[in-house]
């Protein structure tokens, strides 16, 4: 039996513009729904909360563009895609960086390849997002062995470095060139 590679897209779950008067609105409505509902599991939460408590911080900074992972027409996960934030003391060079940030599959959506689909997806989203950035950077924490991983499979690269300033520990650096660089 052949194994196929689950479809995800990513879509922009930011507060849509009030005066847009997008039909969109009402999908990302729901989708924004969907993500504040998931939950990772309850040995992970510690390393990547909820959207319930990081969506409304992407909401409230211009930087910070939060995305719902969808397949199959409903949201299986959440990340928030950063470029400002702290890549300047990640990157450990002078190059623009987009920052992953609070990434998770929802626990009953585990399991079936979405998260990887996702993981190999996140440099295209990343460089249409920054297009002069060079490099997606995202910290793990060392205990969090599953996510890592997964982020390795996905093809991001541990250099080594470990960030130090993560409220649950340690966490390894991880980089992935982004497309076009």
């Amino acid at each position: 039996m052949a194994w196929t590679m689950p479809d995800v897209e990513f879509v922009d779950v930011g507060v849509p513009d009030p005066g847009a008067g997008s039909a969109a609105e009402p999908r990302i409505a729901r989708f924004r729904a969907e993500v504040l509902a998931l939950a990772p599991r309850a040995d992970q939460e510690q390393f990547s909360s909820r959207a319930a408590r990081t969506l409304p911080v992407a909401d409230r900074d211009p930087f910070r563009t939060p995305y719902a992972v969808v397949h199959d027409g409903h949201a299986v996960g959440f990340g928030v895609l950063d470029v400002q934030g702290y890549p300047d003391e990640l990157a450990g060079e002078a190059q623009r960086a987009v920052l992953l940030r609070s990434f998770y599959v929802g626990a009953r959506w585990q399991r079936r390849g979405l998260g990887g689909a996702a993981i190999r997806a996140l440099p295209q989203v990343a460089h249409k997002l920054a297009p002069d950035a060079g490099v997606l950077l995202l910290t793990v924490n060392v205990r969090n062995t599953d996510a890592v991983r997964a982020y390795l499979a996905g093809g991001f690269v541990d250099e080594g470095r470990l960030y130090l300033g993560g409220e649950a520990g340690p966490q390894h650096v991880l980089r992935r060139e982004l497309p076009g660089c």
